[in-house]
């Protein structure tokens, strides 16, 4: 494990009861509520600092009240610093009233996600509304979370090239395609994707994309190996994205591999990927 505490950039926290989040239904693993307590008790020993909440893709309709749920789950003994909303970015400047709300009544608002992976539409993040909307979150000093699934990542490196001066992430390494042995296409795209200086990368989620109950490090290593070489440690962050994760690992199992991969970087680059570009991308204002 590190020693310091980490700045974990994607945590979910959800409870069905009290929220619509219809891709959960049917299924037992995910339906369960999900509350920070239960975040805390399956760190083991790893030692979180701060965490980011990103919206859990919720129903339209409820993602004001995803944001207020989170709210009441901040404070005393809740490890969440900041939030990442739900927000409807393809219509472009008609989402400037809802972006206005949030900035002035939900100030740990800190950034946007508009899940590109689910949509059924290929050019969905290519639309012009999409790229003014992500644009204009830029304008309003908020970030943009990508969510890909591999597949996607050609036309989401159209839309980065589009937008200048936002903030924006690459959730989970752009989803690779490991249980399949896809690699090549996707780190082409990546490195396109990376020639945006604002572009940053989460490092997470590769156990998810790999065989749940049978992978290894060994399957892993080309795909950290590709993001470490095309962002480096100035663009790298680290997260969990708990529960998520918890279909193929522990938190802890999670940070093991990573630590062995990185035996022999230096404090300072470890510093930047396990806590300062989270700091700093998502302005948490925890001390240098």
């Amino acid at each position: 494990m590190p020693n310091f505490p980490v700045v974990d950039a994607h945590l979910h926290i959800w409870n069905p009861e009290r929220i619509r989040i219809g891709w959960q239904e049917g299924n037992a693993f995910m339906q369960r509520p999900r509350l920070p307590q239960d975040y805390l008790h399956d760190l083991g020993d790893l030692e979180v600092e701060a965490a980011v909440f990103v919206e859990c893709f919720v129903d339209q309709g409820e993602y004001l009240k995803e944001v207020r749920f989170v709210e009441e789950n901040m404070g005393a003994g809740s490890p969440i610093r900041a939030i990442v909303a739900q927000a409807p970015v393809e219509l472009g400047a008609d989402m400037g009233p809802f972006i206005e709300h949030l900035k002035s009544k939900h100030p740990d608002v800190v950034g946007i996600r508009r899940m590109i992976e689910f949509n059924p539409d290929e050019d969905f993040c290519l639309r012009p509304g999409f790229v003014e909307g992500v644009n204009l979150l830029g304008e309003a000093g908020l970030s943009f979370d990508i969510n890909i699934h591999h597949s996607q990542a050609g036309k989401a490196a159209e839309m980065v090239a589009q937008v200048p001066d936002t903030v924006m992430i690459l959730d989970h390494c752009g989803k690779p395609g490991i249980a399949e042995g896809e690699i090549g296409a996707w780190r082409s795209h990546l490195k396109t994707m990376a020639a945006n200086p604002n572009l940053h990368c989460k490092l997470s989620d590769l156990p998810v994309e790999a065989d749940h109950d049978n992978w290894t490090e060994d399957d892993l290593k080309p795909y950290i190996d590709a993001v470490v070489e095309i962002f480096g440690f100035d663009r790298l962050i680290y997260a969990g994205d708990w529960p998520v994760c918890t279909q193929a690992t522990t938190l802890p199992r999670w940070v093991e591999v990573l630590d062995r991969h990185f035996s022999g970087v230096s404090e300072t680059d470890l510093r930047r990927f396990y806590r300062g570009n989270a700091n700093r991308v998502y302005k948490l204002g925890l001390p240098e």
